[in-house]
């Protein structure tokens, strides 16, 4: 059975995703970064993310949400030097 709400979501989300890519694409055009730049800084999160803590009373939920958000994010970060990368070489 198809769940339409789930799908909805998903939806939602792909397209917060997409826009945000392609937003910080411009940003970055046109404030000049360079993708060696966009790395360095993208690595820097990375790093963050790996030590963030999420506060909660279940420190087990907290690390699964930190694991969660880091994944996230990380999948974000590719997507956006993605939309960098491509625009660049057309």
């Amino acid at each position: 059975m198809i769940d339409h709400e789930a799908i909805k979501l998903h939806a939602k989300i792909a397209a917060l995703e997409y826009f945000t890519a392609e937003a910080f694409r411009m940003i970055y055009g046109i404030v000049g970064v360079s993708i060696e730049q966009i790395e360095a800084s993208h690595e820097k999160l990375r790093e963050y993310l790996r030590t963030m803590e999420v506060p909660g009373d279940d420190p087990a939920i907290s690390d699964m949400v930190a694991a969660e958000l880091e994944e996230s994010h990380i999948a974000l970060l590719q997507k956006i030097l993605n939309a960098v990368k491509e625009r660049r070489t057309e």
